[in-house]
């Protein structure tokens, strides 16, 4: 197993891709802090891992002082931080997805969820995860941000392109900050991957999407020590049909 006797955190785990991405590092291995709003959902993630290796951290990521006893709690429970994966992302609530408006009738509100959970939140961690990693110059971070095919797909949710976008800066700049610490830092960029929401929300588009098992795999290589020579990578995954 790749990852035996590294710990990992891995923020949106409560479903989708970022649960998807908690299974495969404990499958390789890896002891893996799961966060999430909901304590619940986690549970049900936890259970689906092997070999009991993952632990529940309940953290609002819109809140910089959750965020910063988050990062606490796991640092008091694992005693280090080998690998941290950004996959928690807002695109939508319960209920509807965030799209559809221009920007000048787009919620305040809204756009602060969207930049503060997708951007913000991933940079705050970032931070308090480094100095540790520094320390022993080694370390893996990983975004998960939503690939676009150009600006004319901005249209309805301008907030979410530009803070994906903005993954992809924060990225190559924190890579190239902390390459002389052999750490490294990559981001993954699917289109349409089939999770549980993109199923109920686009049922058409999801019956081509990538499964989550797609970008998990490529996680787990990139968060691995097969992959310690790239850093500041963003890598679109496209189903076949994209491709065409």
């Amino acid at each position: 197993m790749k990852l035996e006797g590294q710990f990992a955190i891995v923020t949106g785990a409560s479903r989708g891709i970022g649960a998807e991405i908690a299974r495969h590092l404990a499958a390789e291995g890896a002891t893996v802090a799961l966060v999430g709003r909901r304590s619940e959902a986690l549970e049900e993630t936890a259970r689906s891992l092997d070999g009991n290796r993952g632990r529940i951290f309940t953290a609002d990521l819109r809140d910089a002082p959750e965020i910063a006893g988050l990062s606490r709690s796991v640092h008091a429970s694992f005693g280090r931080v080998d690998i941290l994966v950004n996959a928690a992302g807002v695109w939508r609530d319960e209920h509807e997805k965030f799209h559809g408006p221009n920007l000048a009738d787009t919620p305040e509100g809204q756009i602060d969820e969207v930049v503060d959970v997708g951007l913000r939140a991933s940079m705050l961690l970032s931070r308090l995860v480094l100095p540790g990693m520094i320390e022993n110059r080694r370390g893996k971070i990983l975004q998960i941000a939503c690939g676009f095919a150009g600006p004319h797909e901005a249209k309805g949710w301008l907030h979410y392109y530009v803070t994906n976008k903005a993954i992809e800066a924060f990225t190559a700049g924190l890579a190239a900050e902390v390459r002389s610490h052999e750490i490294q830092v990559n981001c993954i960029a699917p289109w349409f991957v089939a999770s549980e929401a993109v199923v109920r929300m686009f049922p058409s588009e999801a019956k081509t999407a990538l499964a989550t098992g797609d970008v998990a795999k490529l996680a787990g290589f990139l968060v691995s020590r097969d992959a310690d020579h790239i850093s500041g990578q963003t890598i679109e995954l496209r189903s076949k049909l994209d491709q065409t």
